[in-house]
């Protein structure tokens, strides 16, 4: 026996294992950033909505959420400290997903989705104002990407201000 050959086909062999550990660790590591990423889209989409639903669900909140993105000043009393805790919430899932998709767990076609009404929302003259109160409690770069939303917004339309009307293209049948 030429034990120099069953030195060489024993190396060849560990070679082997060690390429397909190689390749199988990093499909499983490929596949849990992919979960991961899939995790933090739900994460982000679940807290939107819950604070949708909140404002849906709950009629005094609605309110005071329409008075105050229309006109912060008007909001006193006991309804400053909900509308500012409101929107402050609001504004920590705004950030949570901006950071979220700096690090690559949120695909750009959802965070495309995301982005579209952060810039309705900055733009109302309320948020505006409430931002701007409240912009120093955020990290400089989200303060940064919210100023610019702010800078590109369109006129205040979610709910159809001046007349406004959606695109033929987005109205439903």
């Amino acid at each position: 026996m030429n034990w120099e050959a069953i030195s060489a086909v024993g190396q060849i062999v560990g070679a082997i294992a060690v390429v397909i550990s190689v390749i199988y660790l990093a499909l499983q590591v490929r596949s849990n950033a992919r979960q991961t990423r899939l995790a933090s889209m739900r994460s982000m989409s679940d807290a939107f909505n819950e604070f949708l639903q909140g404002l849906a669900g709950n009629p005094q909140m609605g309110e005071l959420w329409y008075r105050g993105v229309t006109d912060y000043e008007s909001i006193q009393g006991g309804d400053l400290p909900r509308f500012n805790a409101l929107i402050d919430h609001l504004f920590r899932i705004f950030e949570d997903m901006y950071y979220q998709k700096l690090e690559g767990h949120l695909d750009p076609r959802v965070w495309r989705g995301f982005e579209a009404p952060m810039r309705d929302i900055i733009a109302y003259p309320g948020i505006q104002a409430w931002w701007r109160s409240r912009a120093h409690w955020f990290s400089k770069e989200f303060g940064e990407f919210v100023n610019e939303l702010a800078r590109t917004a369109g006129p205040a339309s979610l709910y159809r201000e001046g007349g406004c009307e959606r695109p033929a293209t987005a109205r439903s049948e």
